[in-house]
């Protein structure tokens, strides 16, 4: 196997890694988007129970507030779980980035590298994490939030409208459960699935939270480059058939460090980098 193959596997194999703990992050986001779907449901049965529902008459306003007071109520504990799993998501991504670019440096066997156990990469990427700017984390972390935050200001907006509009003209449980919708997770169902308000909201929380994992898990990368003086960047695609036309001629084009255009280049995107190894070090001393 010649070094472009080795290259090649060895950051695969990190991209194979990375997607998967941002599956693991997207599927968490996903469960509480589902359990708050679960409570606003029952609030709309137990609407039901309590015959809130007058054909032609429309419900008292009283009756209407509390009903959108316990909505908001389910907004603010997903609002917390969402803010827990993103703020976890963004400082491991950051991390797994800089312990991924190690790996694939020990992979290669390059110099002051090649002896490393998978515990002395995760210690050494702890202490290149504890070089870090606290701030530029925290900045990427609150502009995660201000995202869900929009993503949720118009689920609960549209909850209420759908509930309010259904109440007051009389229609069924069903009929404003099915205008409100599920989260589905099965995407074949997903597609086929016409439009509703937990829809709307999954696929944008989807799109976010891979998104800026992926960006997190960029920013680590670059990170471990600066520390070792790294100046070339190679652009890595997936490499599979769901690779897109505005990346995929990017794929092993070599950029100064400073001229690399950023990463994820659009929403979803899967891409990565990685240091023009040859350019590195051959004697532990980075080549410029």
């Amino acid at each position: 196997m010649n070094q472009a193959e080795q290259i090649q596997k060895a950051v695969l194999r990190s991209l194979h890694a990375r997607d998967l703990y941002t599956e693991r992050q997207v599927n968490s986001m996903l469960k509480s988007l589902r359990a708050a779907e679960i409570h606003i449901k029952s609030q709309l049965v137990e609407i039901g129970e309590k015959k809130l529902l007058k054909k032609g008459l429309e419900i008292r306003q009283g009756q209407l507030h509390s009903i959108q007071k316990g909505i908001d109520e389910i907004i603010k504990d997903l609002k917390r779980d969402q803010t827990l799993i993103m703020k976890t998501a963004v400082r491991d991504s950051f991390q797994n980035g800089i312990a991924g670019s190690i790996g694939e440096f020990s992979e290669l066997k390059f110099p002051h590298y090649e002896n490393l156990s998978h515990e002395d990469r995760i210690k050494l990427a702890g202490q290149v994490m504890s070089l870090i700017d606290r701030s530029a984390l925290d900045f990427l972390v609150n502009y995660n939030l201000q995202l869900l935050g929009n993503v949720t200001r118009e689920l609960v907006d549209n909850i209420k409208q759908q509930i309010s509009v259904g109440l007051v003209t009389g229609d069924s449980i069903a009929k404003i459960g099915e205008k409100i919708g599920s989260v589905i997770t099965d995407p074949a169902e997903f597609r086929l699935a016409g439009k509703t308000v937990f829809k709307t909201a999954q696929q944008r929380v989807e799109v976010i939270t891979r998104t800026e994992t992926l960006r997190a898990y960029g920013h680590g990368r670059n990170k471990f480059y600066n520390q070792i003086g790294a100046r070339r960047i190679v652009w890595a695609t997936s490499g599979d058939e769901r690779t897109c036309p505005e990346c995929g001629p990017l794929d092993g084009k070599e950029f100064l460090a400073e001229e690399m255009p950023s990463i994820p280049l659009h929403p979803a995107c899967r891409c990565s980098f990685f240091a023009a190894r040859a350019r590195v070090c051959r004697s532990g001393v980075p080549v410029h």
